[in-house]
C-alpha cells in the first residue's frame, strides 16, 4: 500500500505539518509506503496571506502540475488534505486511474451558511465539491467533532482523527514553579477576522487582570493578512507588557513555550469555523505541561476537563476568573499542566493518532 499526502500548503503550515508530514513519517512506522506532494514545497505555490495574490490561471497551472505527477501513480491512495483548488488533481486523477482518495478535514474552509438551490446544490463552490470529493472518498477523516458530523452527511465511514502533537518534541523542560513573572500566551495566524476576535477578547481580560498584578505578561505571537490590525490592538492598550512577536518556525515552538507559563485558547463566536477547527495549539500547550484557559466552545470541550486538565470558561468573565486562579497558584499550574501531558500522552500524541490512521487505512 502507498499513500500520497495532497496539500496545497508547506510544512510550515500547522495543516500539512501535522496531517501530512507527520502523519506520512508515522505510517512508515507500519511498513507503508509514503509521500507528500505539497503545492508550496514542490511546486513553489505561494501560501499564508500571500495565496490571495494567486491568480486563477496559476492554480490551473499548478493543478496541471500535480496531475501529471500523481498520474504516474496509479495503486496509490490520495489523501486529500481539506477542499481547495490543490484538490482538483488527486480528483481528476481518482476518476481516470481510479485511485482510492480520502478526504481529510481539520478545519472550515467554506461559507459559513450557503444557500442551497433546488434543495441539493450550495451557493459555496467549496461546500459542493467537498461533499462530492467525500463522497467518493473510500472514508473520510474528521480532526473535530463537528467536521465528523458534517463528513457523516456524506460518507457512512468517518474516522474521527484529531490534529493532536508529537509529544517527543513537545516535551515539558522546565517546571516554573519559582517564576516572578507569569507570562500568557497566543500564537497562531491573523489571516481572519475571527482571530481577531478571539486575541481582542484575550486583551481585554489580560488588561482587567494588569489592574491587580504588575508580574504578568501577554505575548501575541504570529503573522497573516491582519497583523497591522493586531498590532493597532496592542498599540492601544497602551501596556508595555501586551508584546507582539513576530511568527516563530515550528520546530522552535516548543523552545519558545519552554519560556511561557500559561497558554490561552479564546473562542468568541460559537461558529462552524470555530467549532470545527482542531486546536493545534492547545495539543501543544499540553504537551508542554503547560495550563489552558479555553473558551466552551468547539473542540476543546471534548479535550479539557474543567479543572482538571486545564479550564473551560464559558465567557469573559469566567476567562478571566481562570486566568487569575493560573497567576496566584504555582502549584496549580504544575498539577493541570502534569494531567495535560498525561492526556497527551494518552490520547492525542503523534505516535497515538498514527496508529489510528493505520488501523483506518487496513479497513480498505
Amino acid at each position: 500500500m502507498k499513500v500520497v499526502f495532497v496539500t496545497r500548503e508547506g510544512y510550515h503550515s500547522a495543516g500539512a505539518r501535522i496531517r501530512c508530514y507527520n502523519f506520512s513519517k508515522e505510517l512508515t512506522r507500519y511498513a507503508i509506503e509514503t509521500k507528500v506532494l505539497s503545492f508550496a514545497d514542490n511546486l513553489g505555490a505561494k501560501e499564508g496571506k500571500e495565496e490571495a495574490s494567486m491568480p486563477l490561471s496559476e492554480k490551473a497551472r499548478l493543478n496541471y502540475q500535480a496531475l501529471r505527477i500523481l498520474a504516474k501513480d496509479k495503486e496509490s491512495i490520495f489523501f486529500i488534505q481539506r477542499f481547495n483548488y490543490h484538490s482538483f488533481a488527486p480528483y481528476l486523477v481518482h476518476f481516470l486511474n481510479k485511485n482510492s482518495i480520502i478526504l481529510d478535514l481539520d478545519d472550515w474552509e467554506m461559507r459559513e451558511n450557503p444557500k442551497y438551490y433546488l434543495g441539493f446544490y450550495p451557493s459555496s463552490k467549496a461546500h459542493y465539491f467537498t461533499r462530492q470529493i467525500a463522497k467518493r472518498s473510500v472514508f473520510c477523516i474528521a480532526a473535530s467533532h463537528f467536521l465528523q458530523d458534517f463528513l457523516s452527511q456524506f460518507n457512512k465511514k468517518v474516522f474521527y482523527i484529531p490534529s493532536g502533537v508529537d509529544s517527543e518534541l513537545f516535551k515539558p523542560s522546565s517546571n516554573n514553579l519559582d517564576a516572578k513573572e507569569i507570562v500568557f500566551s497566543w500564537i497562531g495566524t491573523f489571516n481572519s477576522n475571527e482571530y481577531l476576535e478571539n486575541i481582542k477578547f484575550a486583551l481585554d481580560c489580560f488588561c482587567s487582570l494588569r489592574k491587580q498584578y504588575s508580574d504578568i505578561y501577554f505575548d501575541i505571537v504570529g503573522d497573516g493578512i491582519y497583523r497591522q490590525e493586531v498590532a493597532g490592538m496592542v498599540n492601544a492598550a497602551g501596556d508595555p507588557h501586551v508584546r507582539l512577536k513576530d511568527w516563530i518556525a515550528p520546530d522552535k515552538i516548543p523552545d519558545y513555550l519552554a519560556s511561557i507559563h500559561i497558554g490561552l485558547l479564546p473562542v468568541v463566536n460559537d461558529s462552524k469555523f470555530n467549532r470545527a477547527k482542531s486546536p493545534t495549539k492547545l495539543f501543544e500547550y499540553m504537551s508542554m505541561v503547560k495550563p489552558t484557559v479555553s473558551s466552551n466552545i468547539g473542540e476543546a470541550k471534548y479535550i479539557i476537563r474543567d479543572g482538571e486538565n486545564g479550564f473551560l470558561a464559558y465567557n469573559q468573565s469566567e476567562f478571566t476568573e481562570r486566568m487569575q486562579h493560573l497567576i496566584e497558584d504555582a502549584r496549580l499550574r504544575q498539577r493541570i499542566g502534569e494531567k495535560a501531558r498525561e492526556t497527551i500522552e494518552r490520547d492525542y500524541s503523534l505516535a497515538v493518532l498514527g496508529k489510528r490512521l493505520f488501523e483506518a487505512l487496513k479497513t480498505i
